[in-house]
């Protein structure tokens, strides 16, 4: 019971639980280990679970019929993903893949419920979470209809930003999406997120080595997409200051 809690104790939404509850919900948790490319949740699929990522790297997307695939975030471990078809008892909205090994706890419906119902601040911190989701995908809405790719791209690294290691020489981001991934998120081609990728790296804003990515410049990017962009939600929430 103790390994559980301790793993438990890494989800974010979870930290403020005392361990009377994290071992009370530990106990009615599912573990799943999980692959590569394997596919967690499927669009419209009629689960109701909800997920706290302990290990690895997942993707929540959307496919259009003729293949076009939109990114709409990464989930590292500490995350979770599933509340709202848990809540709302509705098809899932998006796709979760597991893009490394990864290991996952499964909360039935009636247990994230009953841990509302019985603890305010558990149910405050659920409501304020599905919030900013709102105030993020909003923000991105108006990133695709107002912005140039350029612009979407540099929003898109300033949240990757956020998510980083503040190191000597930039920001550190381990385990960088790649520029296909980069592409679905911000509503563009692979070909123009490497083309705008080489001229950051030529202009001295980053270097990247593989999935290694390291963001020189950060107020570079913050700056020349607040005068295009003007004040948005993002720069106060999302992007790192």
């Amino acid at each position: 019971m103790e390994d559980a809690r301790a793993k438990l104790r890494k989800v974010h939404i979870l930290d403020g639980l005392s361990d009377a509850d994290l071992d009370s919900l530990a106990a009615k948790l599912i573990w799943r280990r999980v692959a590569p490319r394997e596919e967690v949740v499927s669009h419209l699929d009629a689960g109701s679970h909800m997920y706290f990522t302990i290990e690895g790297m997942f993707s929540a997307k959307l496919e259009s019929a003729v293949g076009r695939k939109v990114a709409i975030r990464q989930l590292a471990a500490g995350s979770h993903f599933g509340e709202i078809a848990a809540l709302s008892d509705t098809p899932r909205s998006l796709t979760i893949t597991a893009e490394t090994d990864g290991l996952l706890a499964e909360c039935p419906a009636h247990a994230l419920t009953e841990l509302m119902r019985s603890n305010g601040a558990f149910a405050t911190t659920v409501a304020t979470h599905l919030a900013l989701t709102v105030i993020s995908l909003t923000d991105r809405v108006f990133e695709l209809a107002a912005l140039e790719v350029r612009f979407r791209i540099y929003a898109e690294l300033l949240r990757l930003a956020a998510q980083g290691e503040q190191t000597v020489e930039g920001i550190f981001v381990k385990n960088a999406p790649t520029h296909d991934v980069i592409a679905a998120t911000t509503g563009t081609q692979r070909e123009a997120v490497t083309r705008e990728m080489r001229f950051l790296a030529g202009a001295g804003v980053l270097r990247q080595n593989k999935r290694e990515l390291l963001i020189l410049d950060s107020e570079r990017l913050r700056d020349q997409l607040h005068t295009r962009a003007g004040a948005t939600t993002s720069e106060a929430i999302d992007w790192r200051v």
